[in-house]
């Protein structure tokens, strides 16, 4: 998959060769690789929502269980996606490619490589962020064992499982063997996550900057060309380029419907999940905060509380970014000096300009539209559900 803009997406491919989730290639260690990590986040999941039913009934037991039973299924809902629509995703690179490929004009590339550059930095970002707090949240269960050859009391200290699960074993006897599967999990699925997503916004930074590059394209035609070319030939260039920027508009416009028709449906599930995981989250942060003997459990909630927001904010905050770069164009092409052209060009450019009066939008499912401000509105809903879940539980 060599091209142009290759060195801007080695990471990703890093990142999903080691999940098996990299669409080229098809060994089959590939499937045996995917089907062991489906398997894996399966059995956690199950671990989990079977200690609902046997453990006594506890509205306090059950919100525990479910802070992190849902983030789990979070991450089968990802990792089953990707690996589903590999094919999808193979188009979606495929059309990456073309479009470096296709690029001639130095100020274009340097547009499009822009672009690519501040997708790399929020997959540095997530990096950053995701990685040393799970390599934390992993060492947590062996704090005990720690302690006790540094401060020795007169017998060993209990160790404890990060979160609710049911082996139908003795935990203290096989603590070792369940926290090797649960952390091998927890790694797989924010591998995952950080993969996965920060690929999504390799995808939404491109397409904003294919919109970019059809502002500069029209610019070029109706400012630079009119003050630099003769009457003569002034018509068929602009033709010429006014052309180029509508066929790379109807394309960019192809590549984001395909990317939303792909991952709409996983996104849309996500949004509930993330909503409901948020309030419930909220809710046992709330409560470790307030009662003197969970306040050991403190660090995590906060952490977990955090990510979601961040998690929220930042993939809607893509669907804004679509959103300005897509109705952005229509701004640019008012400000050129389009009412100097000729009446012919005039009709090419309306074709871009009402196209582009209505802008691209991410929606999920048919219902959600990622935005700045639907963000605030899940932030607020999950506000809500965590005051029911408070008054239930008064």
């Amino acid at each position: 998959m060599e091209f142009l803009g290759y060195d801007y997406y080695k990471l990703y491919r890093i990142f999903l060769l080691s999940l098996g989730l990299w669409p080229y290639g098809d060994s089959f260690f590939k499937r045996i690789y995917a089907i062991f990590c489906i398997f894996t986040l399966l059995v956690l999941i199950t671990a989990q929502l079977l200690k609902l039913f046997t453990m006594e009934f506890n509205l306090e037991f059950v919100l525990n269980d479910l802070s992190f039973a849902i983030p789990s299924i979070v991450y089968l809902l990802k990792y089953s996606t990707f690996y589903i629509q590999s094919q999808k995703i193979k188009k979606l690179m495929e059309h990456i490619r073309i479009d470096w490929n296709a690029l001639q004009d130095e100020e274009e590339i340097e547009i499009i490589r822009k672009n690519a550059k501040i997708a790399r930095r929020y997959m540095y970002a997530f990096v950053g962020l995701a990685y040393p707090t799970t390599v934390v949240y992993v060492s947590i269960p062996f704090w005990p064992d720690i302690l006790d050859i540094v401060a020795p009391l007169n017998e060993s200290r209990k160790r404890h499982l990060p979160f609710l699960v049911e082996y139908f074993l003795d935990e203290q006897k096989y603590f070792y063997p369940i926290l090797l599967h649960m952390n091998l999990t927890l790694v797989v699925g924010i591998v995952t996550v950080v993969a996965t997503e920060t690929l999504f916004f390799a995808y939404i930074f491109h397409i904003c900057g294919m919109f970019e590059i059809v502002s500069y394209r029209i610019t070029c035609a109706l400012d630079k060309s009119m003050s630099i070319l003769s009457t003569l030939n002034k018509e068929d260039t602009i033709r010429v380029k006014l052309i180029d920027a509508i066929q790379i508009h109807q394309r960019t416009f192809e590549f984001f419907e395909y990317l939303t028709s792909t991952l709409s449906l996983s996104y849309f599930i996500l949004v509930i999940l993330g909503v409901v995981s948020l309030s419930i989250n909220l809710f046992r942060l709330f409560q470790v905060a307030t009662l003197p003997d969970q306040r050991k459990d403190l660090g995590p909630f906060v952490v977990f509380v955090s990510a979601h927001f961040y998690y929220m904010f930042v993939c809607n905050y893509m669907g804004q970014k679509i959103i300005d770069n897509s109705t952005d164009i229509f701004r640019k092409a008012y400000d050129t000096q389009w009412y100097t052209a000729p009446v012919q060009m005039q009709k090419i450019l309306f074709f871009i300009t009402q196209r582009s009066m209505k802008s691209c939008k991410i929606v999920m499912g048919g219902l959600y539209s990622a935005s700045l401000e639907q963000f605030t509105t899940l932030a607020s809903m999950s506000l809500s559900y965590f005051t029911i879940i408070y008054s239930v539980q008064q």
